[in-house]
């Protein structure tokens, strides 16, 4: 079996979020594939063939404790992968994964060319999330955490939005992540994703996934999604493009692009195969 090595949302052409890709697995097992996660300990893709005659392919995404339904970076990883290795013939694809269909363009040359992920209806919790609560499991003062609403918001899955007062509280934040894990599980989170706006359109944020097996995410597509839906709808901010940098506090900076569309947007990034 053949594992490509990828890089994703790099900035600088640096950093960027690791991304292991596999073109071979549709004889692999669900054990084989979360095998391979728990040995590179970062979310991995897995490209198949698709049973939706609509569709080009089937992407599974494994992290070291189970299968995610969908992943923004490792799409764009596998997506490369695919290009470079001469697998892709059109700009414009289908893929199956089990938060259901993507739409995927390729946008650019070949030597030079950005992947564009459409992403799912936006979702908005109504639920109310206690500052208090989220300032203690992220180990900081409630008044280093903005007035803004705290939200759940989802383009594929759940995450929380909180809005901090200071870059350098982001950068320094050392959570208690066992606290954090429980409170992801009791608000129906699948990570927290505190953020500080630094610009118009330009946002500097962190992900703490809920116990996936590592305790950050140098970058994170869905994350970033779910921050442009806020940004737009809680906020009212409207921009054509917004930038999220993200992994500088890891020593891994990525830049996520997020493009608004109404009630969805597009994420858009790069990725290198080393």
């Amino acid at each position: 079996m053949n594992i490509y090595h990828t890089d994703v949302f790099l900035y600088n052409n640096d950093g960027g979020n690791p991304c292991p890709v596999s073109l071979d697995a549709d004889d692999m097992s669900f054990d084989a594939m979360i095998n391979i996660a728990k040995e590179y300990n970062v979310e991995v893709g897995f490209v198949l063939k698709s049973s939706d005659a609509s569709c080009d392919y089937q992407f599974k995404y494994f992290v070291p404790k189970r299968e995610m339904e969908m992943c923004v970076h490792a799409t764009i990883a596998c997506v490369t992968v695919l290009k470079e290795e001469g697998l892709l013939n059109k700009d414009h694809l289908l893929v199956e994964t089990l938060s259901g269909t993507l739409s995927i363009d390729v946008i650019g040359d070949d030597s030079d060319f950005k992947v564009q992920v459409k992403q799912g209806e936006a979702k908005i919790g109504n639920n109310n999330i206690d500052k208090s609560v989220i300032a203690k499991a992220l180990n900081i003062s409630e008044n280093e955490v903005s007035n803004n609403p705290i939200k759940n918001v989802s383009t594929s899955r759940f995450k929380t939005i909180i809005e901090l007062n200071e870059l350098e509280t982001l950068n320094n934040l050392n959570p208690q992540f066992d606290y954090l894990w429980e409170v992801c599980v009791q608000i129906g989170s699948t990570g927290f994703y505190p953020f500080v706006r630094v610009d118009e359109g330009i946002y500097h944020a962190r992900q703490f996934p809920n116990n996936n097996g590592y305790n950050e995410d140098p970058a994170t597509g869905v994350a970033a999604s779910a921050l442009g839906i806020y940004i737009e709808q809680v906020l009212n901010h409207k921009y054509d493009e917004i930038t999220i940098y993200q992994g500088f506090a890891m020593n891994r900076p990525s830049k996520i692009l997020v493009a608004p569309n109404g009630n969805t947007n597009s994420v858009v990034g790069q990725a290198v195969i080393r």
